[in-house]
């Protein structure tokens, strides 16, 4: 009877570890679940900068030339603004002052009309915010956004070296 006992408490003792070990894989996975989905949602934007989809942007109030721009933007590990979706422009020009023009990160190098990203995105011609008119002379090869106050907010083609504001865009940083 004694051995009996002492058996049936060991088939007990081993449930009990059994559902335990159970019980603790099950709370671990739950918790790696529920990380890996919180890490999807929670983006995050440094404190001065704007969120908006899965960027970050910040609106420059110094002026520099374009090169210098995209240089004071690669500091913050960020580049000029690469504007891929109309609802993406809507929200930039919702952060902008309309006295001011700023640098996008499009650029024609060679001056013939092959306007590029920073980034290398490839320029998609249906995703244009030119200006009527623009761009309009080989010389001018860098690009701003800019509010002309018959038109409202546009791009527009501007010498390089001029100084103007500029939006540097970063992707959000994932906890």
């Amino acid at each position: 009877m004694i051995q009996e006992r002492q058996a049936q408490e060991k088939r007990v003792c081993w449930s009990l570890k059994l559902w335990s070990i159970a019980l603790i894989s099950i709370i671990l996975l739950s918790a790696c679940f529920i990380v890996s989905c919180v890490e999807k949602v929670w983006g995050c934007c440094p404190s001065t900068w704007k969120p908006f989809g899965s960027s970050c942007y910040l609106i420059s109030t110094e002026q520099h030339f374009w090169a210098k721009s995209e240089e004071k933007c690669a500091e913050m590990g960020a580049h000029l603004v690469v504007i891929n979706t109309e609802a993406e422009q809507n929200f930039i020009i919702q952060q902008l002052n309309e006295t001011f023009s700023y640098f996008l990160g499009l650029s024609d190098p060679q001056g013939n009309n092959n306007w590029q990203w920073i980034d290398h995105t490839p320029f998609e011609k249906n995703i244009r915010f030119w200006h009527q008119n623009e761009p309009n002379f080989s010389a001018e090869q860098c690009a701003t956004i800019v509010f002309w106050e018959s038109r409202g907010w546009g791009w527009n083609d501007v010498f390089c070296d001029s100084k103007r504001n500029s939006i540097c865009e970063m992707k959000k940083i994932y906890l």
